[in-house]
């Protein structure tokens, strides 16, 4: 069995519900849906060029999280590590579910704004579960 890892990196949004779905989304995935498989990193750390963490990125698969057009999280990836797998934006949730509308609230978050990061969640995990296949099949 491989031991690669995905390692989830969320925009940091402070401030911002799509950032803070992306962020509750990560923490769902790492310490409940996937426990053991993934792992997250602190996005300053990789625009700081943190050398272990970007050594430790290289090494595994990579999905970003953005939450507007900027794409803070993909970009910065790909300038410091030059890869990321898979890319997801927390506004695809919100598209896809359109009768549940996040609150303004960040502190704490609000019960839709819960209901859209498991939702986000669960697509990640599908994304986890596909790169790791893959990276199974490659060894």
């Amino acid at each position: 069995m491989s031991e690669k890892k995905v390692y989830i990196i969320p925009c940091s949004g402070i401030g911002k519900v799509f950032g803070s779905i992306g962020r509750e989304a990560t923490y769902i995935v790492a310490n409940k849906l996937a426990k053991g498989k993934v792992e997250f990193e602190c996005l300053p750390l990789i625009v700081k060029g943190k050398k272990e963490v970007i050594e430790k990125l290289k090494a595994n698969k990579i999905i970003s999280i953005d939450g507007c057009p900027l794409k803070c999280s993909y970009n910065n990836l790909i300038e410091q590590v030059g890869n990321v797998d898979a890319q997801i934006m927390t506004t695809s949730i919100v598209k896809e579910n359109r009768e549940c509308k996040p609150e303004p609230s960040i502190i704490p978050i609000g019960e839709n704004t819960k209901i859209l990061s498991q939702k986000l969640a669960e697509k990640v995990i599908n994304k986890v579960d596909e790169l790791l296949e893959n990276t199974e099949e490659v060894n």
